[in-house]
């Protein structure tokens, strides 16, 4: 729950404090117009945590439950890491935080870089550790660039770092809160063939018909380039449920389409 009392008097605000969370809120924003330590009591009283955060639109105060969540990620291959912090996030109300921890300050560093796409803002970092605050739908469309991903891939199951990498990323996007589109095209397209991708396995990462499905189920779309398609002897018959076949308009339609980034694999 978010609330603006910039234009009450600190006891007064501390009253309205009281009065939501007797009512059961265990999630609330204020904006403030400046520190409250009336509102800061009435928080203790009700076991919760006063973070008090000075911004340009006054002093915002979170107010929720003591303690805060912690993911340690420590050894989570990439982009494990993001996966799981998006998730967890995308399940968050705005002004909950949560706490991730990592021995590796590379993915500590990804992570925070990450933050706003995945609605969220870095209120603490250090080389091991790093604390998110979701934010809500207003800071989420000041912070996001392109909503929309399209990966291309044209090198197939012939070469596997590539074709693990058009499906990795597409979860790691996804996981950002990004729309991901895929096209296969040239020799891409044999990952579309019926068990052909059953033949591919990374050693830190399922097989990949395996991953291809999860990406399918969680509402990425897959294109197969329809010339590509018959040079292969490629038909609807014998590609992977989810894949669909299309021709080149729909391919430079996307590719000209300004809310998309293009990654090429």
């Amino acid at each position: 729950m978010k609330l603006n009392l910039r234009g009450v008097n600190r006891y007064a605000a501390a009253i309205i404090t009281d009065n939501i969370l007797k009512n059961g809120v265990q999630n609330l924003q204020l904006i403030l117009k400046e520190d409250s330590e009336e509102v800061r009591r009435v928080a203790e009283k009700h076991h919760m945590e006063y973070s008090p955060r000075e911004t340009e639109k006054g002093m915002v105060v979170n107010i929720s439950p003591q303690g805060i969540e912690e993911i340690d990620v420590t050894g989570e291959t990439c982009p494990g890491p993001i996966i799981i912090v998006g998730d967890r996030l995308s399940s968050m109300e705005p002004g909950m935080r949560i706490k991730i921890k990592s021995e590796n300050s590379d993915v500590i560093d990804d992570l925070a870089l990450s933050a706003p796409e995945m609605k969220a803002e870095v209120i603490e970092k250090s080389s091991s550790h790093l604390i998110l605050e979701k934010t809500d739908v207003s800071r989420e469309r000041e912070f996001t660039g392109k909503d929309k991903v399209l990966v291309v891939q044209s090198n197939g199951t012939g070469n596997a770092e590539r074709a693990y990498a058009t499906f990795i990323f597409s979860k790691a996007a996804l996981s950002m809160g990004k729309d991901v589109t895929i096209f296969l095209l040239m020799d891409g397209v044999s990952i579309a063939r019926k068990g052909s991708a059953a033949a591919v396995k990374h050693p830190a990462f399922p097989r990949l018909d395996e991953l291809m499905a999860e990406v399918i189920e969680m509402g990425v779309k897959i294109y197969v380039c329809e010339m590509s398609a018959q040079f292969r002897g490629l038909r609807e018959d014998n590609m992977v449920e989810g894949c669909k076949i299309a021709g080149a308009a729909t391919f430079i339609t996307l590719l000209s389409d300004p809310s998309y980034s293009v990654v090429n694999f």
